[in-house]
Formats: C-alpha cells, structure tokens, sequence
C-alpha cells in the first residue's frame, strides 16, 4: 500500500473511530418520556408527546415551539394563557423533546400534519397558533393550508426564510454532514441552548431537558432531516395567503435578532393590512423573562379582536 493511501484510511479510520466515541444516543423516545408528565397520541407519522391543560370547553390556544428548544421551554407561558381564559395544548414536534423520532423526512409538510391530526385527535375544531421562530414558520403554513382551523395567530420572532446561522450551513455540506452533526454541530446546539437563563430554577431544568433529549437515538438523523429539507424554506407566500383569508395575527420580534433577519419580520408584516406589532431588543431569545407580559400582549390583541 502506498504513503499516501496509507494516510488516506488511516485518516478515515480516525474519523470513524471519532464518530463513534462521540455518539450520544442511547434510549428510545419511549424510555424518555416514560416518567414525563405528557399525554402521548399515536398519529400517522409516529407518537407525539403534549400537553392539554385548561377547560375542555374554553378556547384553545397551542403553543409551537422552534428548531431546538422543545416544549418544555414555554411552560411559563402556560399560567397566564390559562388565567386568560384559555385551554392551553403544548407539544413536541417530531425529532425533539418527548416525541417520536420519525423515519420519514421532518419537513413541513410533515409538521403540518402532525399538528392537523393533532388537533383531530383532541377534538379541537378551532385554536389560536402561537408560535415560536420555527414554530411560527409552522403556523404560518398551517394557517395558510387551514384557515377555518385558525381563529388568531401570534407569531415570536418567527422564521420567514432561512436562518442566519452557521448551524444551517455546517448541516448542509454533503457527504460530511453526518460527522459534522455529530461532533461539532449537536455540541454547538447545546452550547446554545444554555441561551436561557440557566441562573433560574426554570431554566436549569430546561436546558437540562434539552441536553437530555440528545440521548434518544435518531435525533441527529432528524435535526439532520430538518435542515437540509424544506422546513428553513420561504414562506412568505403562506403569509399572503393568511392576510387574504383575513386572520387575525400579532408579531413580536426582536429588532437586533442575529438569527431571524428583521427585515424579513417586516416583509411578511407587510403582506397584511392591520396586524399587532410588538418590537423588542434583547436578540433571539429576548422573551427570556418576559413571558407573562408577552402573554399579556397577546390576550390583550386576542380580546380586542374578539378572536378568543
């Protein structure tokens, strides 16, 4: 064997015996969730864990969270929700938190119908969306392909095309990709998940939560699945279509979000004709301590509208 193929696999060997060290998935998503206070409801494309909180006959508000940061992470929201009035349904998206890791792709149309049969399977004809940069990306196409399942939707610095981060472009280079989110871009995912204040009981457990739901096998193949599909996609379009069939919608974005572009917040607030808008500083996580006035915000606009 020559030098320099010689080095060629042992350089591949190397990188294989890194790969394998540095593995982090060893329980099922079953084994995860089994001591979780969720309820689970098996759908068509795998189980998805939730919260249904509130009474069955007030209306009902879901919380969707983003890319990373699975349900737990929005906890706080559900008390003043609940004191507003609301049934509050929290859940997991496919490839995080307590929910399944799915075979197929994790794309928008799959998140679409995940919260469709969701929603089917709680009975819920109607519900007001609020949801969280990628989880705002998911209520717009779900407003935009359901609009008689939609009475309002509050968006938090919600995705409208692509992500300005390092972690997109890092999943996205061929052949390497699987390495790369294995030892580099998961370890750079939980080094941002300490973005919440970690400081507060609250907040300690989340992040704890969230570098724990690293452990279930098949969730790198599924943040993998997300970021090289078509869930960071445009949806601007959706946006239209929601101004068109005239539902109600509030923004709250933060102006100096290194993360989600807010001009981009301000396109897709263009396309409608009197939405509440609510800026902030603070970046992408500026919620962070904020989240009974940002509820407050957002019953406020729900009442005045009427679309509670």
């Amino acid at each position: 064997m020559s030098a320099p193929l010689l080095i060629l696999v042992l350089a591949g060997v190397a990188l294989l015996v890194v790969h394998i060290r540095a593995n982090r998935e060893t329980i099922t998503a079953t084994e995860f969730r089994e001591d979780s206070v969720y309820d689970t409801a098996v759908l068509s494309d795998g189980t998805t864990a939730f919260r249904d909180l509130g009474p069955r006959e007030a209306p009902v508000l879901v919380i969707i969270h983003g890319a990373t940061l699975g349900s737990v992470a929005y906890e706080e929201y559900y008390e003043p929700f609940l004191q507003g009035g609301y049934r509050v349904v929290a859940y997991d998206e496919y490839g995080r938190g307590f929910s399944d890791r799915i075979r197929n792709p994790i794309d928008m149309d799959c998140m679409r119908r995940q919260l469709l049969e969701l929603l089917d399977h709680l009975q819920v004809d109607r519900a007001v969306l609020y949801g969280i940069s990628l989880g705002g990306a998911i209520a717009a196409r779900f407003g935009a392909a359901h609009p008689d399942r939609v009475t309002a939707i509050g968006y938090q610095v919600p995705l409208i095309r692509g992500a300005a981060s390092p972690l997109v472009a890092i999943g996205r280079i061929p052949l390497l990709n699987r390495f790369l989110m294995r030892v580099l871009l998961t370890p750079k995912m939980i080094q941002r998940g300490e973005a919440v204040d970690v400081d507060d009981p609250h907040g300690q457990a989340v992040f704890d939560h969230f570098r724990e739901q690293f452990s279930v096998i098949g969730t790198e193949k599924g943040l993998l699945s997300m970021l090289t599909g078509d869930l960071l996609g445009d949806r601007l379009a959706d946006h239209q279509a929601i101004a068109r069939a005239g539902t109600p919608v509030q923004f709250a974005y933060a102006t100096d979000d290194p993360e989600i572009a807010p001009a981009l917040v301000e396109e897709a607030i263009a396309a409608y004709s009197e939405p509440d808008v609510a800026h902030y500083t603070g970046g992408h996580f500026f919620s962070t301590g904020r989240q009974t006035e940002l509820a407050g915000k957002l019953l406020a606009f729900l009442k005045q509208d009427g679309s509670g």
